[in-house]
């Protein structure tokens, strides 16, 4: 039996998982947490990514529960629109991320909850998929030394908001971002971005008061910034700070394979993490091909998963970084058109 371990029941582990026990291949799961989450925020499903969900056979459940988006834009604190409104090339579905792991679970190979692997040890498999986000454990496998991911400078603030929308909009001021996307269940969503440099002293702490926080930085935006920041759920919102890796210098090794964040985690304002994910797990599937068909040749079939994956993600990371600095800067007319030229490379 052609076999592969899986380290991380993520939304990469879990489509990794998915796709390869359709072609046969013998496939464990491991993922520290006790059960499927219960919270989390809304994902945007690009349609390349709704390919691969339909591949595994959760591409009708995630249209199902999710909020169709096809329009983007950009506006300053005042509300008026930066440039023009930005036509994805396909239906977006942004989805929050427990329905989306709950499609994808039950899709997917069993999973063996609450099994927390500190390195790599006893796994007797063909394959072995760091799945294992951006504090991998795996990567230090693959690439000889631990590579810890490095903070942006920003940190996050994000929640949900009863309401519905079915555009993606985001306000831009020096130093801070709004944003207000569509979400399912009768709910946006929304976050802040903000270099902590910018919060005014005596603003509330984002912890233990997001709505005070809220206010504050945003006191003068445009209404509709406000209007949400008035109706947010307190209970739903979450803060950390912002990072992302380093360029990889590769992302197999061996019989190893990094996919998802373990290999390209990025800053989250071209919003095409998951997307770049389920990306992953569908070319290393590709790659490694039906269990029948195997040849026993993982480093070939782990390189030809590299050459189609490791530029591409890369790529997304530092679009995102970009974007992120674009968003943030003080000086907005030049950031501004780099950032509407990073969008349209990869709506």
């Amino acid at each position: 039996m052609t076999t592969a371990a899986i380290i991380g029941g993520g939304i990469g582990g879990l489509a990794t998982a998915a796709l390869l026990g359709a072609r046969g291949w013998e496939v464990e799961v491991f993922e520290r947490a006790p059960s499927l989450p219960a919270t989390g925020t809304a994902l945007g499903m690009w349609p390349e990514a709704l390919e691969v969900l339909d591949r595994i056979g959760a591409g009708d459940r995630v249209r199902e529960i999710g909020i169709d988006q096809r329009v983007a834009e950009l506006r300053d604190a005042t509300g008026r629109r930066l440039g023009p409104r930005i036509e994805a090339k396909g239906a977006t579905v942004l989805i929050s991320r427990p329905p989306l792991l709950a499609a994808l679970a039950a899709c997917a190979p069993t999973v063996r909850w609450g099994e927390r692997r500190a390195d790599l040890a006893g796994l007797p498999h063909d394959v072995i998929v760091g799945a294992d986000g951006i504090n991998s454990v795996t990567r230090a496998a693959v690439l000889g030394e631990r590579v810890d991911p490095r903070p942006l400078g920003v940190d996050v603030l994000i929640g949900r908001c009863p309401g519905e929308t079915d555009t993606f909009t985001e306000y831009w001021g020096p130093g801070r971002l709004f944003g207000v996307t569509p979400r399912d269940g009768g709910y946006i969503n929304w976050y802040s971005e903000y270099d902590p440099r910018a919060v005014p002293d005596g603003t509330p702490d984002p912890d233990s008061d997001p709505r005070g926080f809220l206010s504050a930085m945003y006191r003068d935006w445009a209404p509709r910034v406000r209007e949400t920041i008035e109706g947010i759920d307190a209970g739903s919102a979450l803060h950390y700070h912002s990072r992302d890796l380093p360029r990889l210098s590769r992302i197999v090794r061996g019989n190893i394979a990094l996919i998802g964040d373990a290999a390209h985690a990025m800053a989250p304002n071209l919003g095409r993490g998951a997307c770049e994910t389920l990306l992953d797990a569908a070319a290393l599937a590709d790659a490694l091909g039906p269990a029948e068909a195997f040849d026993g040749d993982v480093p070939s079939a782990l390189a030809a998963y590299s050459a189609a994956r490791k530029a591409a993600g890369q790529r997304t990371m530092l679009l995102s970084r970009a974007m992120r600095h674009a968003a943030l800067t003080r000086r907005l007319r030049a950031p501004l058109d780099l950032s509407l030229r990073a969008v349209a490379a990869v709506a």
